[in-house]
């Protein structure tokens, strides 16, 4: 691998992509900031041996409690 990679780096809607095209195809990458990405596409350009494997995993939302529903500070002066 190495000499045949192709390294892109993309912003969209979701966040930062380094795209890399390689002989066994395309592989994304997404990162969470443009330095993140930037620099984990310097990586690809240098030409590992073995790409990472891509995770799958989605993050899993704790569910969100109600607020009370109580007066807020600035709307006490309403109430008195």
């Amino acid at each position: 691998m190495g000499a045949g990679n192709t390294v892109k780096v993309m912003c969209d809607p979701k966040g930062w992509r380094v795209e890399v095209a390689h002989a066994k195809g395309v592989r994304r990458y997404r990162y969470g900031s443009e330095s993140q990405a930037r620099y984990f596409a310097a990586v690809f350009e240098l030409g590992p041996s073995v790409l990472p494997p891509k995770n799958h995993a989605r993050r899993r939302q704790e569910p969100r409690l109600a607020l009370p529903n109580e007066v807020s500070f600035g709307e006490a002066w309403l109430h008195e």
